[in-house]
C-alpha cells in the first residue's frame, strides 16, 4: 500500500530541508561588512561601552544621531589663541590649593585632570634629563591652558585612542602674577577624549603645573 504524506507535514519537511540547505551552504551566506568611520573625513569616531560617538574637528559638530560630522553653523573662526586672564586665576591656586603631588612611573600614567589643581610634578631620570608621561581627560570643549613653573619643559599632547599629537595652540609667558608658574601653553580640546601629556625631556627633576580650561 502506498503510504501518501500529509499536505501539511510534507510543507513542514520541505521547509526543514531549504532551512538546512541554506545553513550548510557556505557560499552563500552573505558576507560580514565591517563598517567603517562614519565621522570621516571631518572627524572620527569613539567606539566605548556607552555607546559610540563623534569626535568632531573645529568647525564641525556631531549630527543629530551622533555619527556623523555637520558643519558647525555657530563656529567663528577665532583670531589667535585667547590666553584668558594670563594665570591670574591658576595663580591664585598657588596660594589656595589644593595641593596634589604626582610622580610619574613608567608602570602607568598618572592622572593629572583634577579641577582647579596646583601640582607639584616629580619627573622620571632618562637619559641625563628627566621626564613624565601623564593621563588627561578633558571636561568640556573649548581651550585649556596648561601652566607651567618654567619655559624650559617642552610639552606633547596627544590623543590617547588616535595616537594623533594635538597641535599646540599657542606659547607664552604668564603675567607675572606669582613666581611659581611663569610659562603657558594652549590647546583646544574636546569633552570626554582622553589624552595623554608627556612633559620633557628636560633639564628640571621637578616642576609645578595647573592645567585649567578657560572660558
Amino acid at each position: 500500500m502506498k503510504h501518501l504524506m500529509r499536505p501539511t507535514l510534507r510543507v513542514l519537511f520541505l521547509t526543514a530541508c531549504a532551512a538546512a540547505a541554506v545553513a550548510c551552504g557556505g557560499d552563500d551566506d552573505p558576507a560580514l561588512i565591517e563598517p567603517g568611520d562614519p565621522c570621516e573625513p571631518d572627524g572620527h569616531i569613539h567606539r566605548e561601552p556607552t555607546g559610540d560617538w563623534c569626535h568632531c574637528n573645529k568647525g564641525y559638530v556631531a549630527a543629530d544621531d551622533g555619527l556623523a560630522c555637520v558643519p558647525d553653523p555657530n563656529h567663528v573662526p577665532g583670531d589667535g589663541f585667547d590666553f584668558g586672564d594670563d594665570g591670574e586665576h591658576a595663580c591664585w591656586h598657588v596660594t589656595n590649593g589644593p595641593f596634589v603631588t604626582v610622580n610619574a612611573t613608567t608602570a602607568r600614567h598618572p592622572r593629572v585632570d583634577d579641577f582647579h589643581t596646583y601640582y607639584t610634578v616629580k619627573l622620571l631620570p632618562e637619559n641625563g634629563q628627566y621626564v613624565g608621561t601623564f593621563s588627561y581627560k578633558a571636561f568640556a570643549t573649548g581651550n585649556f591652558v596648561v601652566y607651567l613653573s618654567s619655559p624650559d619643559v617642552p610639552v606633547t599632547l596627544t590623543e590617547t585612542a588616535i595616537s594623533t599629537t594635538v597641535p599646540q595652540a599657542g606659547a607664552q609667558a604668564t603675567g607675572g602674577f606669582c613666581d611659581e608658574l611663569k610659562h603657558m601653553v594652549g590647546y583646544e580640546l574636546t569633552d570626554r577624549v582622553q589624552y595623554t601629556l608627556q612633559l620633557g625631556p628636560t633639564s628640571l627633576p621637578e616642576l609645578h603645573m595647573v592645567i585649567e580650561h578657560v572660558q
